[in-house]
Protein backbone atom coordinates (compact mmCIF):
# COMPACT_ATOMS: atom_id res chain seq x y z
CA UNK A 1 0.00 0.00 0.00
CA UNK A 2 1.38 3.54 -0.92
CA UNK A 3 0.56 5.36 2.34
CA UNK A 4 0.78 2.26 4.56
CA UNK A 5 -2.23 1.68 6.83
CA UNK A 6 -2.70 4.64 9.60
CA UNK A 7 -2.18 3.62 13.01
CA UNK A 8 -3.77 5.67 15.79
CA UNK A 9 -3.75 4.85 19.70
CA UNK A 10 -6.03 5.59 22.43
CA UNK A 11 -4.14 9.03 23.38
CA UNK A 12 -3.94 9.89 19.38
CA UNK A 13 -8.07 9.47 19.43
CA UNK A 14 -8.45 11.52 22.23
CA UNK A 15 -6.71 14.43 20.54
CA UNK A 16 -9.20 14.57 17.51
CA UNK A 17 -12.05 12.49 18.45
CA UNK A 18 -15.34 14.17 17.21
CA UNK A 19 -18.02 15.56 19.90
CA UNK A 20 -21.20 13.42 20.77
CA UNK A 21 -23.60 15.26 19.04
CA UNK A 22 -21.86 14.33 15.85
CA UNK A 23 -21.42 10.62 16.62
CA UNK A 24 -25.39 10.65 17.12
CA UNK A 25 -25.56 12.04 13.45
CA UNK A 26 -23.86 9.63 12.11
CA UNK A 27 -25.66 6.66 13.77
CA UNK A 28 -28.78 8.24 13.13
CA UNK A 29 -28.16 8.18 9.30
CA UNK A 30 -26.36 4.30 9.62
CA UNK A 31 -29.73 3.12 11.30
CA UNK A 32 -31.49 4.74 8.78
CA UNK A 33 -29.71 2.38 5.91
CA UNK A 34 -30.54 -0.16 8.54
CA UNK A 35 -33.94 0.23 8.46
CA UNK A 36 -33.67 0.33 4.55
CA UNK A 37 -31.84 -2.50 4.20
CA UNK A 38 -28.93 -1.31 2.77
CA UNK A 39 -25.96 -2.59 5.34
CA UNK A 40 -24.30 -5.76 6.02
CA UNK A 41 -23.82 -7.48 9.17
CA UNK A 42 -23.37 -10.93 10.22
CA UNK A 43 -24.04 -12.26 13.78
CA UNK A 44 -20.85 -12.00 15.67
CA UNK A 45 -19.12 -14.93 16.68
CA UNK A 46 -17.20 -14.89 19.97
CA UNK A 47 -14.57 -17.79 22.20
CA UNK A 48 -15.36 -17.37 26.20
CA UNK A 49 -11.83 -18.09 27.44
CA UNK A 50 -13.02 -17.39 31.08
CA UNK A 51 -16.57 -17.40 32.55
CA UNK A 52 -18.67 -14.37 31.74
CA UNK A 53 -15.60 -13.31 29.88
CA UNK A 54 -15.41 -13.36 26.41
CA UNK A 55 -13.59 -11.96 22.73
CA UNK A 56 -16.02 -11.07 19.47
CA UNK A 57 -15.24 -10.56 16.08
CA UNK A 58 -17.68 -7.76 14.64
CA UNK A 59 -17.63 -7.37 11.10
CA UNK A 60 -19.93 -4.50 9.08
CA UNK A 61 -20.53 -2.64 6.17
CA UNK A 62 -22.19 0.24 5.05
CA UNK A 63 -22.47 1.57 1.64
CA UNK A 64 -23.78 5.02 1.94
CA UNK A 65 -20.35 5.96 4.23
CA UNK A 66 -17.71 4.09 2.26
CA UNK A 67 -17.45 2.23 5.85
CA UNK A 68 -16.21 -1.55 6.19
CA UNK A 69 -14.23 -3.13 8.58
CA UNK A 70 -14.34 -5.54 12.06
CA UNK A 71 -13.74 -5.20 15.75
CA UNK A 72 -12.25 -7.57 17.39
CA UNK A 73 -13.34 -6.86 21.18
CA UNK A 74 -12.90 -8.23 24.49
CA UNK A 75 -15.08 -8.42 27.66
CA UNK A 76 -13.49 -9.32 31.11
CA UNK A 77 -15.35 -7.95 34.32
CA UNK A 78 -12.57 -8.98 36.31
CA UNK A 79 -9.86 -7.19 34.81
CA UNK A 80 -10.45 -3.53 36.94
CA UNK A 81 -9.07 -5.48 39.94
CA UNK A 82 -6.08 -6.12 37.98
CA UNK A 83 -6.03 -1.98 37.11
CA UNK A 84 -6.90 -2.99 33.55
CA UNK A 85 -10.09 -2.09 31.56
CA UNK A 86 -13.17 -4.20 31.32
CA UNK A 87 -13.91 -4.06 27.97
CA UNK A 88 -10.96 -3.16 24.85
CA UNK A 89 -9.86 -3.94 21.58
CA UNK A 90 -9.35 -2.91 18.03
CA UNK A 91 -10.83 -1.48 15.10
CA UNK A 92 -9.34 -2.36 11.22
CA UNK A 93 -11.25 -0.47 8.57
CA UNK A 94 -10.65 -1.67 4.91
CA UNK A 95 -10.75 0.26 1.28
CA UNK A 96 -14.48 -1.30 0.37
CA UNK A 97 -13.18 -0.74 -3.40
CA UNK A 98 -10.11 -2.39 -3.02
CA UNK A 99 -10.67 -4.58 0.60
CA UNK A 100 -7.32 -3.25 1.53
CA UNK A 101 -7.06 -2.95 5.23
CA UNK A 102 -6.35 1.37 5.48
CA UNK A 103 -7.09 1.96 9.31
CA UNK A 104 -6.30 0.29 12.82
CA UNK A 105 -7.22 1.99 15.98
CA UNK A 106 -8.09 1.24 19.79
CA UNK A 107 -11.23 0.34 20.23
CA UNK A 108 -12.30 1.70 23.60
CA UNK A 109 -13.18 5.82 22.55
CA UNK A 110 -15.09 4.30 19.99
CA UNK A 111 -16.88 1.93 21.53
CA UNK A 112 -17.37 4.05 24.65
CA UNK A 113 -18.92 6.95 21.88
CA UNK A 114 -21.02 4.76 20.09
CA UNK A 115 -22.66 2.75 22.55
CA UNK A 116 -24.16 6.00 24.49
CA UNK A 117 -25.13 7.42 21.44
CA UNK A 118 -27.34 4.64 20.50
CA UNK A 119 -28.78 4.67 23.93
CA UNK A 120 -29.34 8.64 23.26
CA UNK A 121 -30.94 7.69 20.12
CA UNK A 122 -33.13 5.32 21.83
CA UNK A 123 -33.99 7.75 24.77
CA UNK A 124 -35.08 10.36 22.05
CA UNK A 125 -38.16 8.09 20.84
CA UNK A 126 -38.89 5.96 24.11
CA UNK A 127 -38.44 8.31 27.05
CA UNK A 128 -40.60 11.88 27.83
CA UNK A 129 -39.11 14.54 26.78
CA UNK A 130 -39.35 16.65 29.83
CA UNK A 131 -36.92 14.14 31.78
CA UNK A 132 -34.38 15.97 34.20
CA UNK A 133 -33.69 13.05 36.90
CA UNK A 134 -30.54 10.32 35.23
CA UNK A 135 -29.53 7.08 37.15
CA UNK A 136 -26.12 5.60 36.20
CA UNK A 137 -25.41 2.38 37.32
CA UNK A 138 -22.14 1.21 36.90
CA UNK A 139 -19.25 4.23 37.39
CA UNK A 140 -17.30 3.29 34.40
CA UNK A 141 -16.46 4.26 31.03
CA UNK A 142 -19.98 3.69 30.13
CA UNK A 143 -21.14 5.66 32.74
CA UNK A 144 -18.84 8.60 31.86
CA UNK A 145 -20.09 8.52 27.98
CA UNK A 146 -23.91 7.88 28.94
CA UNK A 147 -24.06 10.80 30.79
CA UNK A 148 -22.25 12.80 27.82
CA UNK A 149 -24.19 11.43 25.20
CA UNK A 150 -27.56 11.93 26.86
CA UNK A 151 -27.14 15.69 28.13
CA UNK A 152 -27.00 16.18 24.20
CA UNK A 153 -30.77 15.48 24.14
CA UNK A 154 -32.14 15.90 27.58
CA UNK A 155 -31.78 18.98 30.12
CA UNK A 156 -30.92 17.12 33.16
CA UNK A 157 -30.65 18.74 36.07
CA UNK A 158 -29.30 15.50 38.34
CA UNK A 159 -27.83 12.67 38.34
CA UNK A 160 -27.83 9.77 40.43
CA UNK A 161 -25.05 7.72 40.66
CA UNK A 162 -24.33 3.88 41.88
CA UNK A 163 -21.47 1.49 41.51
CA UNK A 164 -20.63 -1.65 43.56
CA UNK A 165 -17.58 -0.43 44.50
CA UNK A 166 -18.55 3.21 46.75
CA UNK A 167 -14.88 4.65 46.22
CA UNK A 168 -16.06 4.40 42.77
CA UNK A 169 -19.56 6.46 42.91
CA UNK A 170 -17.77 8.76 44.99
CA UNK A 171 -15.03 9.39 42.15
CA UNK A 172 -17.45 9.50 39.31
CA UNK A 173 -19.56 12.07 40.99
CA UNK A 174 -16.82 14.77 41.57
CA UNK A 175 -15.66 14.69 37.90
CA UNK A 176 -18.56 14.18 36.53
CA UNK A 177 -19.99 17.29 38.48
CA UNK A 178 -17.04 19.64 37.48
CA UNK A 179 -17.16 18.48 33.99
CA UNK A 180 -20.37 18.82 33.23
CA UNK A 181 -21.75 21.56 35.92
CA UNK A 182 -24.28 19.72 36.78
CA UNK A 183 -25.54 18.04 40.48
CA UNK A 184 -24.00 14.50 40.00
CA UNK A 185 -24.43 12.54 43.75
CA UNK A 186 -23.60 8.98 44.84
CA UNK A 187 -26.10 7.22 46.34
CA UNK A 188 -25.38 3.90 48.50
CA UNK A 189 -27.89 1.42 46.71
CA UNK A 190 -29.19 0.76 43.68
CA UNK A 191 -32.31 1.43 44.31
CA UNK A 192 -32.05 4.75 45.34
CA UNK A 193 -30.15 5.69 42.43
CA UNK A 194 -33.18 4.37 40.48
CA UNK A 195 -36.42 5.55 42.62
CA UNK A 196 -38.52 7.71 40.69
CA UNK A 197 -35.57 9.01 38.57
CA UNK A 198 -36.81 9.54 34.64
CA UNK A 199 -33.46 8.04 32.71
CA UNK A 200 -31.88 5.00 33.72
CA UNK A 201 -28.83 3.55 32.54
CA UNK A 202 -27.29 0.12 33.63
CA UNK A 203 -24.05 -0.74 32.48
CA UNK A 204 -22.72 -2.80 35.69
CA UNK A 205 -20.85 -6.12 34.56
CA UNK A 206 -22.28 -8.67 31.50
CA UNK A 207 -23.48 -11.93 33.83
CA UNK A 208 -24.90 -15.24 33.42
CA UNK A 209 -26.83 -15.64 35.28
CA UNK A 210 -28.35 -12.49 35.65
CA UNK A 211 -26.93 -11.01 39.16
CA UNK A 212 -31.06 -9.10 39.14
CA UNK A 213 -30.77 -6.94 41.69
CA UNK A 214 -33.40 -4.56 40.65
CA UNK A 215 -36.88 -6.05 40.97
CA UNK A 216 -40.07 -4.82 39.89
CA UNK A 217 -40.62 -2.46 42.65
CA UNK A 218 -37.72 -0.69 41.46
CA UNK A 219 -39.31 0.40 38.34
CA UNK A 220 -40.98 4.31 38.10
CA UNK A 221 -43.80 5.18 35.81
CA UNK A 222 -42.92 6.61 33.32
CA UNK A 223 -38.93 5.26 33.44
CA UNK A 224 -37.17 4.54 29.99
CA UNK A 225 -34.11 2.32 31.19
CA UNK A 226 -30.96 2.23 28.70
CA UNK A 227 -29.82 -1.61 29.28
CA UNK A 228 -26.22 -1.83 28.11
CA UNK A 229 -25.43 -4.67 30.49
CA UNK A 230 -27.49 -7.50 28.63
CA UNK A 231 -30.06 -6.78 31.13
CA UNK A 232 -27.82 -8.02 34.09
CA UNK A 233 -29.56 -5.36 36.63
CA UNK A 234 -32.96 -6.56 36.32
CA UNK A 235 -35.02 -9.60 37.82
CA UNK A 236 -37.58 -11.40 35.65
CA UNK A 237 -40.03 -9.61 37.22
CA UNK A 238 -39.08 -6.10 36.70
CA UNK A 239 -38.36 -6.73 33.08
CA UNK A 240 -41.95 -8.53 32.37
CA UNK A 241 -43.21 -4.87 33.75
CA UNK A 242 -41.97 -2.70 30.89
CA UNK A 243 -44.37 -1.79 28.35
CA UNK A 244 -42.38 -1.31 25.49
CA UNK A 245 -38.79 -2.76 24.84
CA UNK A 246 -36.56 -1.92 21.91
CA UNK A 247 -33.41 -3.40 20.95
CA UNK A 248 -30.68 -2.38 18.63
CA UNK A 249 -31.06 -5.88 16.48
CA UNK A 250 -33.65 -8.61 16.53
CA UNK A 251 -31.60 -11.20 15.28
CA UNK A 252 -28.61 -10.53 17.36
CA UNK A 253 -30.85 -10.45 20.34
CA UNK A 254 -32.75 -13.90 19.26
CA UNK A 255 -29.02 -15.23 19.42
CA UNK A 256 -28.02 -13.97 22.93
CA UNK A 257 -31.16 -14.90 24.05
CA UNK A 258 -30.80 -18.66 23.00
CA UNK A 259 -27.15 -18.38 25.07
CA UNK A 260 -29.53 -17.47 28.18
CA UNK A 261 -29.65 -14.35 28.35
CA UNK A 262 -32.70 -11.95 29.49
CA UNK A 263 -34.88 -14.06 31.23
CA UNK A 264 -37.75 -13.40 32.35
CA UNK A 265 -37.84 -10.34 29.24
CA UNK A 266 -40.79 -10.35 26.69
CA UNK A 267 -40.25 -10.55 22.94
CA UNK A 268 -38.90 -6.80 21.75
CA UNK A 269 -41.24 -4.62 20.07
CA UNK A 270 -39.45 -2.60 17.75
CA UNK A 271 -35.90 -1.91 16.84
CA UNK A 272 -33.69 1.06 16.97
CA UNK A 273 -33.24 1.46 13.30
CA UNK A 274 -37.31 1.73 13.13
CA UNK A 275 -38.06 3.94 15.74
CA UNK A 276 -35.55 6.33 13.78
CA UNK A 277 -36.57 6.10 10.55
CA UNK A 278 -40.47 6.61 11.95
CA UNK A 279 -41.51 2.85 10.51
CA UNK A 280 -42.48 2.36 14.23
CA UNK A 281 -43.79 4.76 16.97
CA UNK A 282 -41.89 6.02 20.28
CA UNK A 283 -43.49 6.32 23.29
CA UNK A 284 -47.06 7.00 23.21
CA UNK A 285 -47.96 7.72 26.50
CA UNK A 286 -46.36 9.56 29.62
CA UNK A 287 -47.09 6.40 31.79
CA UNK A 288 -45.12 4.20 29.38
CA UNK A 289 -42.17 2.09 31.35
CA UNK A 290 -39.98 1.68 27.94
CA UNK A 291 -36.66 -0.04 28.22
CA UNK A 292 -33.92 -0.35 25.47
CA UNK A 293 -31.96 -3.35 25.62
CA UNK A 294 -29.05 -2.52 23.07
CA UNK A 295 -26.62 -4.88 22.51
CA UNK A 296 -24.11 -3.46 20.49
CA UNK A 297 -23.46 -3.32 16.89
CA UNK A 298 -20.42 -3.57 14.75
CA UNK A 299 -22.38 -1.07 12.18
CA UNK A 300 -21.75 1.39 15.06
CA UNK A 301 -18.26 1.15 15.40
CA UNK A 302 -17.63 0.73 11.24
CA UNK A 303 -19.55 3.96 11.15
CA UNK A 304 -18.00 6.43 13.70
CA UNK A 305 -14.30 4.90 13.62
CA UNK A 306 -13.91 6.53 9.64
CA UNK A 307 -14.97 9.75 11.49
CA UNK A 308 -11.81 9.50 13.56
CA UNK A 309 -9.43 8.53 10.78
CA UNK A 310 -10.42 11.50 8.58
CA UNK A 311 -9.62 13.81 11.77
CA UNK A 312 -6.60 12.27 11.96
CA UNK A 313 -5.52 12.06 8.40
CA UNK A 314 -6.45 16.46 8.28
CA UNK A 315 -4.50 17.15 11.41
CA UNK A 316 -1.50 15.08 10.66
CA UNK A 317 -2.15 12.46 13.74
CA UNK A 318 -1.36 8.44 13.86
CA UNK A 319 1.87 6.24 12.65
CA UNK A 320 1.53 5.15 8.78
CA UNK A 321 2.61 1.25 9.29
CA UNK A 322 4.29 -0.62 6.61
CA UNK A 323 3.19 -4.26 5.44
Amino acid sequence: MPNGILYLTREDILSIAPDDAEVIRVLKRMFLEKAAGAVEMPPKPGIHPLQDSFLHAMPAYVPSLEAAGIKWVSAYPGNPARGLPQVDGLIILNDPATGLPTAILDAGWVTAARTAAASAIAAEALARRNSEVLAILGCGTQGRSHLASLREVFALREVRAFDASPEAARHYAEEMEARHDIRVRSVATAEEAVREADLVVTAGPITKPAHATLTAASISQGVFVASVDFASYWSPDALACFDRIATDDLPQFALYRDLGYFAGMPDPDSELASLVSGDTAGRTTPEQRTLSCNLGLALEDVAVAPLIVRRAEAAGIGQRLRR
